[in-house]
């Protein structure tokens, strides 16, 4: 890992360095700051501090308010410490709080997050939810959370599943990988996933969904860090991105521009319709499908609402298992799954949790056609592990 001193320079360097960006979200449409119609281009487009907020209903701080990376020069004669991964804020002489230099970047690098304008399930916060679920353990003693209101069936909802925009955070990880690898991982929680819709039946639904962007810094010649991947997670999949080439937009030089999929939020780069895998077969001579379906599975992605989460970074330092900047630690990042925890086990705030929804359902009464082997998924999959489990903390980039 980066030595203490090395670490805090190259911090406080990237930091300053971010002030003087000026690059503009090379996206525009829906209803974004930037106006105009969602086209794909990659070309740059100017943006000021006076555009037009999005026009959202569900409040919270989609594209107002201070503009990280113009907020994200550090005074080195302060003394904070990159080092420091203590999770303590310092203060100075004069009481005021020092920023957090992992934090800083953190918040100069988190993406603006576009939605399609007539998304129904929404990202939250992990503590918004917990009053809709409950926690048990499975076979192996490992704790879950489901929904305490029973589903009528795999494709039922709740209200639980709206989420709620406006109080939602982005989990932040400052992930230092050693030998002048940091990596910033971006987790967004939603309530609910929605799947698709084959044979007028939807699969793949699953209570809790986790996705996340990877920024990756590498450590220079000249000892700063600097930002040269970023790597958008979709599904079971994911794909890496140089930096600033133009494949992914950037927002004031420092934050990927990204679509999230309407109910199954995956990531990708540009909005419009992306197909990510394809249901049956087809024969290659005559081009007819010879199963009982054949269909593509489609995200939709548009530029409608815009989330410029750096306004609300939760920020954490993975390996030092630290909250930054004032924030906890969260004891769902504990991964001692069979660990009952304090209290009531049945509360999800008291202890880890392995998967975060209710078990599978691969029921098919009254449905047209069971395609469940055709398809691979059921009408209702197991909740999905939390960040602690993912593959994202080794050395490679996901």
């Amino acid at each position: 890992m980066l030595g203490s001193m090395s670490r805090r320079w190259v911090l406080a360097a990237l930091a300053l360095s971010a002030c003087s960006s000026s690059d503009a979200d090379s996206t525009s449409g829906g209803t974004s700051s930037t106006g105009g119609a969602a086209t794909g281009s990659t070309e740059a487009v100017p943006t000021s501090d006076s555009d037009a907020p999005p026009d959202s209903t569900l409040g919270g701080s989609q594209t107002g308010g201070t503009d990280a990376s113009a907020t994200a020069g550090l005074d080195t004669s302060t003394g904070t410490s990159a080092g420091q991964t203590d999770g303590e804020t310092e203060a100075t002489d004069t009481g005021e709080i020092r920023p957090d230099p992992q934090q800083v970047i953190l918040e100069t690098y988190a993406p603006r997050i576009w939605f399609p304008v007539d998304e129904e399930f929404w990202p939250s916060s992990v503590e918004w939810a917990y009053p809709g679920l409950e926690r048990f353990p499975d076979a192996e003693g490992q704790h879950w959370v489901r929904t305490i209101d029973p589903l009528q069936s795999p494709s039922d909802t709740l209200p639980l599943f709206d989420g709620d925009l406006g109080t939602a955070p982005i989990y932040g990880y400052w992930a230092d990988k050693g030998d002048g690898i940091v990596d910033l991982v971006y987790f967004v929680y939603y309530p609910y996933n929605r799947g698709k819709s084959v044979v007028n039946t939807i699969w793949g639904n699953h209570v809790g969904d986790w996705e996340h962007i990877t920024v990756r810094l590498l450590e220079q010649p000249d000892g700063q860090l600097a930002p040269t991947q970023v790597y958008l997670s979709a599904h079971n999949f994911g794909g890496a991105y140089p930096w600033g080439n133009g494949e992914v937009a950037l927002h004031d030089g420092t934050h990927p521009v990204v679509y999230s999929a309407w109910g199954s939020h995956g990531f990708w780069a540009q909005p419009g319709d992306h197909v990510y895998a394809s249901v049956g077969e087809t024969d290659p001579i005559f081009d007819v499908c010879i199963t009982l379906v054949c269909v593509e599975l489609v995200d939709e992605t548009a530029a409608g609402v815009a989330w410029d989460t750096w306004e609300v970074v939760h920020g954490m330092d993975f390996f030092e298992q630290q909250g930054l900047q004032g924030a906890d630690w969260p004891v769902w990042m504990s991964d001692a799954f069979t660990d009952p925890g304090a209290g009531d086990p049945t509360v999800p705030g008291m202890g880890p949790i392995y998967r975060w929804g209710n078990e599978e359902d691969c029921s098919v009464l009254g449905i047209p056609i069971d395609i469940t082997d055709l398809i691979g998924v059921c009408r209702l999959e197991d909740g999905p592990t939390g960040p602690v489990s993912k593959s994202t903390w080794g050395p490679q980039l996901r």
